[in-house]
């Protein structure tokens, strides 16, 4: 038999706990693609989720999961795959995408747009353009790639703590005689905790913030082994100064949130503590990357301080659209664009 005719197009068949090992075989697997981060941010009317793979038997080939947003006024509807999809080889990632395609724009009628995660390298992230263009995807010129910062963890630890800049292991080596108490764990108690930070970092700035603590809350009570937060305090005597949220997911460890008190920041550095404890635990955990959490316009000090790390700037390849009417999808993204500032807005007051 050959054997690209036992490969079997799946969807909407598994439990929670299936994806979760499923999904896990990946070394790609990420937040985006865990079951309780779909489910919790597709709450509402006209929202769903969708979760498809290709399998060979009971071997996962590739999978996906999809966020589907609809207007039914307009008769059009949205399936974002975010940071996906997760797929063995190059050849088994074009089969899933041709199958996927055609389930999504032909019996769905949904629009589809890809946000593929990088490979981190150059070669990679090539042939997954190139995949998707084959396929009639064209990239969305009008939304900008992810762009973030990327340590690989290859070398030992003294080597990364070598290639560190010089002066961040001098403010890493003042922060470690300010008298900062760092602790570490995964339970919810540490996001409580980390989530008292970040009011007192809110408060001083009144910024304006897409963060739904109360749904990641939720994920951190959820979390399980394969998925699971890495959560750190830092504290000056009695007071909680300086808090990361890391997601360790496949081979990586993504800083997810990060909060500091205003007043103290930069009296007792708790970022340079909290950073390199997430890097110690990502290498005792056998990881093979840390992602330190992208890189935006208006943060120069933060990307310097990022960059300080010894880490490689990668840009994701970006959206790609297939399917859809390209009117009624303007109007779609229009109307979701507004809603989402909307929704920024009210949470920032």
């Amino acid at each position: 038999m050959n054997r690209e005719t036992a490969h079997d197009f799946r969807m909407n068949e598994w439990t929670r706990e299936e994806w979760i090992d499923l999904s896990n075989q990946f070394p790609a697997m990420n937040i985006y693609q865990s079951w309780d981060y779909a489910e919790l941010h597709s709450g509402g009317r006209n929202r769903s989720v969708i979760h498809a793979g290709l399998f060979d038997g009971q071997i996962p080939l590739a999978l996906a999961q999809m966020r589907v947003k609809k207007l039914p006024i307009l008769g059009v509807g949205v399936a974002e795959l975010e940071w996906g999809p997760l797929y063995r080889g190059t050849e088994e990632l074009k089969a899933f995408l041709g199958a996927l395609k055609n389930e999504v724009n032909n019996r769905l009628g949904y629009e589809l747009r890809v946000h593929p995660k990088s490979t981190y390298h150059d070669e990679g992230d090539a042939f997954v353009r190139g995949a998707l263009e084959d396929l009639d995807f064209e990239w969305d010129s009008g939304e900008r790639p992810y762009q973030t910062v990327i340590l690989d963890l290859g070398p030992d630890l003294e080597d990364l703590y070598g290639n560190l800049h010089g002066s961040w292991r001098r403010q890493h080596r003042k922060a470690e005689r300010s008298g900062l108490v760092l602790v570490s764990g995964s339970a919810v108690e540490f996001f409580d905790r980390f989530s008292g930070v970040y009011d007192q970092m809110w408060q001083s700035k009144q910024f304006i913030t897409g963060v739904r603590h109360p749904i990641i809350r939720e994920m951190v009570e959820k979390s399980s082994e394969k998925e699971t937060f890495h959560i750190s305090i830092a504290s000056l005597g009695e007071r909680d100064v300086g808090a990361s949220v890391g997601v360790q997911c496949g081979d990586s460890l993504l800083y997810f949130l990060g909060a500091s008190a205003p007043d103290l920041r930069n009296d007792c550095q708790p970022g340079y503590l909290l950073h390199w404890n997430n890097v110690k635990h990502a290498k005792q955990a056998g990881l093979a990357w840390y992602d330190l959490g992208g890189i935006v316009d208006t943060g120069e000090g933060v990307n310097r301080f990022k960059r300080g790390m010894g880490a490689n700037d990668v840009v994701f390849p970006g959206c790609f659209v297939a399917g859809g009417k390209k009117m009624t999808s303007k109007i779609y993204h229009a109307v979701e664009d507004s809603y989402r500032g909307l929704r920024h807005r009210l949470m920032a007051r």
